[in-house]
């Protein structure tokens, strides 16, 4: 009698456990997974593109001693633009791609002066123009296969190349004559956002994740590969035209140290709302522009950050996001707005 009981029943209990362990999770279920739930990669065979506009007000700046100094007070305010353009894909489960760039345009303005001769008074102003795509990034994130779900790890590794052009442009500096004792100067380089030389990053990303929490932790360590050759424009004013002379200098990028963590709550299935502080630093690197090798200044710049993202369908999620500084050293400070989207679709499961 037990036996056949034994017959009976473990036949029922195989036909409830085998097919269990065989299911996949659908695509539907992995494209509206809430945000404290999904891994930092995409799931094998995900897609995903991401863009949005950034709206920055460049309206202070630190000092080598990490001092704030208010540039809407002298008149040298500024803004910038950005759109970033992203593309990660899962190849497989432990294993994604990732391709991005931005286009962005900023003008940093220094203060007007005003220079007294012994003929005329001379007005003068400077404006750096930046503008165009940024370094083209290659990456590769690598997922460690832990199995457990409040943990996921990866390494990420990468190189962004200087394929858009990193040479600056011939100024478009103008010299105007007011009348016979005033003279306006105007000083306007035009430079890019390129680094001019190959980058290599190598650093990590972890994810902790509970019911309605996730944290998130991200290093990134990047160096350039090699020198670089840069160019500079040396000028003069002759009878009121100005003419230009290009120059070659060497440099070395030095490295970069950039740290990230992130604190999310889902406050519902298609809400959730982040809290982030992140720091950039930069160290080492020379140039000699100058004609000698001189080294350049250690820059940081610390960020807090409060935004939220939207799951409007699978395909579809938005996000938005402020930026505020709150320390740093050597570097302007901005702060940023952000609108983004991310389309999210699968190629293979």
């Amino acid at each position: 009698m037990k036996l056949l009981k034994t017959i009976i029943i473990f036949p029922a209990v195989l036909s409830f456990v085998l097919p269990a362990m065989g299911q996949t999770v659908s695509k539907y279920d992995l494209l509206t997974e809430r945000y404290v739930d999904r891994p930092v990669a995409m799931h094998k065979g995900q897609f995903q593109f991401s863009s949005g506009y950034e709206f920055s007000i460049i309206n202070a700046k630190y000092d080598r001693n990490g001092k704030k100094i208010d540039l809407a007070f002298d008149g040298s305010a500024s803004a910038k633009q950005m759109m970033p353009f992203y593309i990660k894909f899962g190849v497989l489960d432990y294993l994604q791609l990732v391709i991005s760039t931005q286009y962005a345009n900023m003008g940093i303005r220094s203060q007007n002066r005003k220079l007294v001769g012994f003929e005329r008074v001379m007005n003068v102003s400077e404006l750096n123009q930046y503008r165009g795509m940024n370094d083209l990034f290659l990456g590769i994130d690598l997922t460690a296969p832990v199995k457990w779900h409040p943990v996921n790890w990866l390494i990420n590794a990468g190189i962004s190349l200087p394929v858009f052009g990193s040479e600056p442009g011939k100024p478009d500096h103008t010299c105007t004559i007011i009348d016979n004792e005033t003279v306006a100067l105007d000083y306007k380089y035009n430079n890019t956002f390129s680094t001019g030389v190959p980058v290599a990053f190598l650093g990590s990303s972890l994810k902790i994740r509970t019911q309605y929490i996730s944290f998130t932790g991200i290093f990134l360590y990047s160096t350039g590969i090699r020198y670089g050759i840069s160019y500079d424009w040396n000028f003069r004013l002759v009878s009121n035209t100005f003419e230009y002379e290009k120059t070659q200098y060497e440099f070395n990028y030095g490295y970069t140290l950039d740290y990230y963590g992130e604190l999310a709550a889902q406050a519902i299935k298609w809400f959730t709302v982040r809290l982030a502080l992140s720091n950039f630093s930069h160290h080492g690197g020379w140039s000699n522009l100058t004609g000698k090798k001189v080294s350049s200044p250690e820059k940081s710049l610390v960020n807090v950050s409060l935004g939220y993202e939207i799951l409007v369908s699978p395909a579809l999620r938005i996000e938005q996001h402020m930026l505020l500084p709150v320390a740093g050293k050597n570097l302007i400070s901005q702060m940023t707005f952000l609108t983004g989207f991310s389309i999210n679709l699968f190629a293979y499961q």
